[in-house]
């Protein structure tokens, strides 16, 4: 090899080498890239997780410590001589959510089960101030406008059940006016008929049987309403007895609100205040978004 050549073949080994060298730096920028990238994501997501964990815990807690508040209230008033019936339900709900919440503690509950756990809490604080309200101490201060009492809600979870239940709580919501005396009764026969319309629908007896054939019936031999209940939490997922009860007790009170209203033997006919009216719709808001939940899978 003569010198020229030598030099040649020196200057090709070391270009080969250098382009090695780039090829690996690249490569290794490349990857350097993806981990930070990967990282920052990881990161990202834990702050995203841990702030809504807190936010949900909050939640949590301020739903808890409404509960709290609305039955120290409701135990500080003399009890009523009307809605004899659904302040036992009341009571009995709340007592029965703190005792379930404690029988749970230390054990291994899932998501499904602790969103529940947390939306009975809600329910149950919405059915104190229900009370509350229709004992004269609701909260005047967040009445809404007539206009808005009557405005359309619960679309989106309705709308899966079919548009008659739409229309048919769109028509419950127009009969609230604290100028219609049998507005509470009009309201409630409505909004019955459309809890009991998407429990159905999502429980089908055909289904419930099919899934369980040994499961709890009525006279009528249909299944019973905790059997349908029962049903639905397991197709989430849900197989605690203690959450199943609760939930049970829970769909039973609102119910029992419907048959307080519609008894018109006890004096709750006639003209109810917007504060009061709003605390009833809201009441079966969270009645229908709670049972959304339990019929979508």
């Amino acid at each position: 090899m003569t010198p020229a050549q030598l030099k040649a073949a020196l200057n090709r080994a070391q270009r080969q080498q250098k382009q090695a060298v780039d090829k690996y730096n690249r490569e290794a920028r490349r990857y350097n890239a993806a981990v930070k990238k990967s990282v920052n994501d990881y990161n990202r997501e834990v702050r995203v997780y841990n702030a809504k964990a807190r936010a949900h815990n909050t939640a949590v807690r301020n739903h808890r410590s409404r509960l709290e508040q609305e039955i120290r209230r409701l135990n500080s008033r003399p009890s009523s001589t009307t809605f004899v019936s659904y302040r036992t339900s009341v009571e009995s709900l709340g007592l029965s959510y703190v005792s379930t919440e404690e029988r749970l503690t230390g054990r291994q509950v899932t998501p499904a089960e602790r969103d529940l756990m947390d939306r009975v809490s809600e329910e149950a604080a919405n059915s104190a101030y229900l009370l509350n309200a229709m004992d004269g101490d609701g909260a005047p201060e967040d009445d809404p406008t007539e206009e808005e009492l009557r405005e359309a809600s619960m679309q989106s979870e309705l709308a899966p059940f079919g548009q008659d239940l739409v229309d048919r709580w769109s028509g419950a919501l127009f009969s609230l006016s604290p100028r219609n005396p049998d507005a509470a009764r009009h309201f409630c026969t409505s909004a019955r008929e459309v809890l009991i319309a998407m429990i159905d629908h999502a429980a089908p007896d055909q289904g419930v049987v099919e899934a369980d054939p040994t499961c709890d019936r009525t006279d009528r031999g249909v299944p019973t309403r905790r059997a349908k209940v029962g049903f639905l939490l397991r197709r989430k997922g849900v197989s605690v007895d203690e959450i199943e009860a609760l939930i049970e007790q829970d769909v039973d009170n609102v119910l029992t609100l419907f048959r307080d209203f519609n008894d018109g033997t006890h004096g709750h006919a006639g003209r109810f205040t917007i504060t009061q009216l709003s605390a009833l719709r809201n009441r079966v808001e969270s009645a229908i978004s709670f049972i959304h939940t339990l019929a979508v899978a």
